[in-house]
């Protein structure tokens, strides 16, 4: 089975990104799955296979290095992107588990690129 095949879940709590970011996932060939928010993403995520895992929770990062740690626990090799808006806000080490990091601003451009690199290195 190749990883596009599987599909990426994408968690965030603003319904509108959620449902942009699963739009442009789709026109780039993947088969984007959304939770509206951290407890039912991760729950999710222990049911289904899933090639990626996109966190975008607007916040300090701090609910983000949660579930990407928690993401990593279940499946240390499944890919995590984080998107963050600004990364001056950022809590030390927020970023850390995160396998890529995209601004809000370049998801659109940047986004399928990092996704598929992050992919076809596994």
């Amino acid at each position: 089975m190749s990883a596009l095949s599987k599909p990426v879940l994408c968690i965030g709590n603003d319904p509108v990104s959620l449902n942009l970011r699963c739009g442009l996932l789709k026109e780039h060939g993947w088969d984007a799955a959304s939770s509206g928010n951290a407890h039912d993403g991760l729950f999710r995520l222990k049911r289904e296979s899933f090639c990626a895992v996109i966190l975008d929770l607007n916040d300090d990062g701090a609910e983000g290095a949660l579930v990407a740690s928690q993401v990593k626990r279940q499946d240390p090799n499944i890919p995590v992107v984080m998107i963050i808006t600004d990364p001056e806000k950022l809590l030390a080490g927020a970023t850390e588990q995160a396998d890529a990091i995209v601004l809000k601003s370049d998801e659109t451009e940047f986004l399928p690129i990092r996704l598929r690199g992050l992919i076809s290195d596994r």
